[in-house]
């Protein structure tokens, strides 16, 4: 079974929007045992959109197509359907009805704009849209089934998830069990990752590479003739894996750090609180990007200032003199202090040079001190030297603070 994605948008063309709705459509769909073989780019004109619907004819069993359905000029995807298969611009009255709920629901009257939205190639089923605006609509052509989807990142994934990912799982039903899984690591480089899992591989089960910066992800796709026999595959390489990459290994059911972190905090009722000065208050965003952080996220300080570190986290004056912002006894200060204030279990800090300017010889950018303050075990720090842009290194500090987290949590410090 051959799957195609065509995204379309002068915006994707232009790089000013990234497709994330490929990327997670390849990853949804993956978990089923499906995949997506081709995947085409297009730019809002006429021509060239229903050439891609053309060429995907004579290639792909299903078609997925993203974008182009709103209610501007250049929302071209419905009309160039209707020329491409032979069915005239129709008004959908069940289209229309989706498109007036959603109005009703966000309290907005029906204008001649969003009308048009209901207006689909005569024949097409409609995808009701819930989430936005525009419905989704799919027709047949010669066996090829294409499915025509907003291009929000939201709409595009509810729609998916309520009609396309179910219907071609039950087009393709007779494939063979699969199995997925997404296996995240930090510490390593991907080619020392690849190093350490030279031979893993097995019968039955493919491993692909993925660079996340910071983090080197595995996906694990495992196959049989039973599903037992799948799962089998599966579990045999992830301990296989884990026994080879050990505390590499954060998560092997693709949780993110964060996520596991405040599983530790609540499996071990310990409670955080973070002080940041060259992340701005990355560390705390991230935690409490996790439903449910409250239980065990208490307090969050950004002290990027000297004067707030004095002031509010009680930094020493003349450690700051003696040794400047970015040092060992600042960053411990900084942790002793948070925890103090807030009462909580640990305290982390951090304290570095992002750039692009302000480093030193002695201190160059990208140089980055952690501090970790436990009730029980003290307080203890660590440098550590970045490289990238100040974004990059501010996600690589933030990473490695929530792994020293991790690791003390585990008793593996």
């Amino acid at each position: 079974m051959r799957i195609e994605m065509i995204a379309t948008g002068d915006e994707l063309m232009s790089g000013l929007t990234r497709d994330g709705n490929f990327f997670w459509a390849g990853d949804a769909l993956n978990s089923i045992g499906l995949e997506i073989a081709l995947h085409t780019t297009v730019g809002d004109d006429r021509e060239r959109i229903e050439e891609a619907f053309g060429a995907a004819l004579g290639r792909a069993d299903a078609v997925i197509v993203s974008g182009g359905l709103g209610p501007t000029s250049d929302d071209l995807t419905a009309e160039v359907a209707a020329r491409f298969f032979g069915a005239p611009l129709e008004l959908n009255k069940e289209g229309l009805q989706s498109v007036m709920d959603r109005l009703k629901a966000k309290g907005r009257e029906l204008t001649e704009k969003n009308r048009k939205q209901a207006f689909l190639p005569g024949g097409s089923r409609v995808l009701a849209n819930r989430w936005g605006t525009a419905p989704g609509f799919s027709m047949v052509r010669d066996r090829t089934v294409y499915y025509f989807l907003p291009g929000v990142p939201r709409e595009f994934q509810a729609l998916m998830t309520e009609y396309v990912i179910p219907d071609l799982d039950a087009r393709y039903k007779d494939r063979s069990p699969v199995r997925t899984k997404l296996v995240r690591t930090y510490g390593l480089p991907e080619s020392e990752v690849a190093r350490m899992l030279d031979g893993v591989e097995r019968e039955g089960v493919r491993l692909g590479y993925r660079s996340h910066f910071p983090e080197i992800h595995l996906r694990l796709t495992a196959y049989g003739d039973t599903d037992s026999e799948a799962e089998l595959r599966m579990s045999e390489m992830t301990a296989d894996i884990m026994d080879r990459l050990g505390g590499y290994v954060f998560s092997t059911e693709g949780e993110t750090l964060e996520e596991v972190i405040g599983k530790l905090l609540r499996e071990r009722g310990m409670t955080l609180s973070t002080a940041e000065s060259c992340t701005g208050g990355l560390i705390a965003h991230r935690i409490t990007n996790v439903p449910g952080s409250s239980d065990y996220f208490l307090e969050g300080v950004v002290s990027y200032s000297n004067e707030a570190k004095m002031q509010i986290l009680g930094v020493p004056k003349e450690a700051l003199e003696a040794h400047g912002a970015v040092s060992a006894p600042v960053v411990e200060a900084m942790a002793r202090g948070v925890r103090g204030l807030s009462g909580s279990g640990i305290g982390v800090a951090v304290s570095g040079i992002a750039g692009p300017s302000g480093g030193t010889e002695e201190k160059p950018v990208g140089t980055v001190f952690i501090g970790l303050d436990h009730v029980e075990r003290g307080v203890s720090s660590g440098k550590f030297l970045f490289y990238g842009t100040r974004e990059q290194i501010k996600l690589a500090t933030s990473e490695k603070a929530l792994d020293m987290i991790r690791k003390i949590l585990l008793n593996n410090v």
